[in-house]
């Protein structure tokens, strides 16, 4: 799956399938009940803008899935 990633570097951004999920801690329940994923997303290939490789908190991110 395509993710959408933001250079941190440049602000440009980009669609990537070169990620994989670290340090995940699975979804967390937040006291108004909404729920988010705590877990980090890094790239596995070179950003396309500057050539690093980013780490992203997993809330940071785009939602791929459309409503």
């Amino acid at each position: 799956m395509r993710l959408a990633f933001v250079c941190p570097e440049t602000g440009s951004s980009f669609f990537s399938e070169g990620y994989e999920i670290i340090d995940n801690k699975g979804v967390r329940t937040e006291s108004d009940g909404s729920k988010t994923l705590d877990a980090k997303v890094a790239l596995t290939e070179a950003c396309p803008f500057c050539g690093q490789k980013h780490v992203y908190h997993a809330n940071e991110l785009a939602c791929p899935f459309g409503t």
